[in-house]
């Protein structure tokens, strides 16, 4: 089956950061609950820019891991032939 990722990105400021961080490890945590994958990644050169990649069975789950009501704009997961 096709799985669904969403990437987002957030800006972070300073006072900000270590509340974020902690965080994350409670949202990669209920990602595994789901049997998805949370991952985060800081630009190199900008710090406090962060890219987030959420991916799950589908876009049901993905809404419920990004506490939405709907999947925002996410991709499909495609298979060569």
């Amino acid at each position: 089956m096709p799985r669904t990722l969403s990437m987002q990105e957030r800006r972070v400021s300073d006072a900000e950061r270590a509340d974020y961080l902690a965080a994350l490890s409670a949202r990669s945590q209920s990602a595994s609950a789901a049997q998805a994958h949370f991952w985060v990644f800081e630009h190199a050169g900008e710090p406090g820019r962060f890219l987030e990649f959420t991916e799950a069975a589908d876009a049901v789950v993905l809404a419920q891991l990004l506490g939405v009501e709907e999947a925002p704009d996410h991709w499909r997961e495609v298979r060569g032939v």
